[in-house]
């Protein structure tokens, strides 16, 4: 039995060095796998990317997919830019054209909501009309530029007159008599035919302070904002968040200053001045807020229908179509102050029917 089982291990211990590579055989084997081909793994069995990879993937396409939709779908990313002025405070950068929030937004060489147009006359039948005002002209990112009170005046007047008319809406937000008056000595009056000044009754006490706005508030940019999103977040989420924690960029009214009024008057007394100095008939147009009423206005109005009559100018009284608007159920305003289209199709009828009167005279 021993011999038996000793004689199966010896078979298989030959066969086993029988199986065995011998060493050239090894070193054949080794240098013939040296050159054979690397396997890969069936594409099934690859590791796939970890899972912050993918959730880091898919939030960039997300991302990329909302900018362009805020870009091209809301109309962000491209605001009317502003400049800073050591006279006239501040204004729109010239030569602008801006597609903001489905509208656009243009200004010419002078700054100017307007389209460009030359300094001096071309052809002397033409009409040249200088609106001079702040965000109730100027209209705002709101307003589309066909649907502007000059543009529209613009385009009624030359169908009344059928004469080539040209109108200059000089204007920027929160400008009051101080700085359109600076605007107007700088750039000049464009050989105006006819020079309106369109004023609210709060105009009364603004007067610039020169406390830098652009590119610190939001409502003032001064470059090219890098993101969409980060365009809509910082003008009109923060300013949103702000006011709701009582921390808004509107300030407190203050009670109104003697030297400021004084200003204010002393600046519309001087456009006055210059608007005929330089032959043009000169109209003051006031607009109430969406709170005033013809029967009881803020005071500044009455400050301003006085300084108006003492300097011979019967003031044009907006508000009168516009509480005719409402007493018909329209509402003409987009908020407490701001004219919406229906707004500035009032304001241009009733300059309108100035004009044409003090033109014919």
């Amino acid at each position: 039995m021993h011999g038996e089982i000793d004689g199966d291990d010896n078979s298989a211990n030959r066969m086993n060095a029988f199986s065995q590579p011998s060493p050239s055989q090894r070193t054949a084997n080794d240098e013939e796998g040296a050159d054979a081909p690397i396997a890969f793994a069936p594409a099934s069995i690859m590791p796939k990317p970890s899972w912050w990879k993918r959730v880091t993937f898919a939030l960039a396409v997300l991302g990329a997919a909302v900018e362009l939709v805020a870009r091209y779908g809301v109309g962000l990313g491209d605001p009317p830019l502003s400049q800073a002025d050591p006279q006239i405070e501040y204004l729109f950068k010239p030569n602008q054209d801006c597609r903001r929030l489905g509208r656009r937004v243009a200004y010419n060489q002078y700054s100017m909501r307007s389209d460009p147009f030359p300094v001096h006359k071309a052809d002397p039948n033409e009409i040249r009309v200088m609106v001079v005002g702040d965000s109730v002209v100027n209209g705002g990112v709101l307003t589309d530029q066909s649907e502007l009170a000059t543009e529209v005046l613009k385009r009624k007047l030359a169908a009344k007159l059928n004469r080539p008319v040209v109108i200059g809406n000089i204007s920027a937000g929160s400008w009051g008599p101080p700085n359109e008056l600076a605007y107007l000595k700088r750039f000049g009056l464009f050989d105006a035919d006819v020079l309106v000044l369109v004023l609210s009754s709060h105009d009364y006490i603004d007067v610039p302070t020169f406390v830098p706005v652009v590119g610190v508030d939001p409502a003032f940019p001064g470059h090219r904002p890098i993101s969409a999103l980060g365009d809509g977040f910082a003008r009109y989420l923060m300013p949103l968040l702000r006011k709701a924690s009582h921390e808004g960029l509107i300030a407190t009214p203050s009670p109104a200053k003697r030297e400021d009024i004084d200003a204010c008057l002393s600046a519309l007394r001087e456009m006055i001045g210059m608007g005929r100095a330089r032959g043009a008939k000169v109209i003051v147009a006031l607009h109430l807020s969406r709170d005033e009423r013809m029967a009881s206005p803020q005071e500044g109005h009455d400050y301003f229908v006085r300084q108006a009559k003492e300097a011979g100018v019967t003031p044009v009284e907006l508000g009168i179509s516009f509480e005719s608007a409402r007493q018909r159920a329209a509402n003409p305003y987009l908020d407490h102050i701001h004219p919406n289209a229906l707004g500035h199709a009032l304001i241009a009828d009733a300059l309108l029917l100035r004009i044409t009167s003090d033109l014919r005279d």
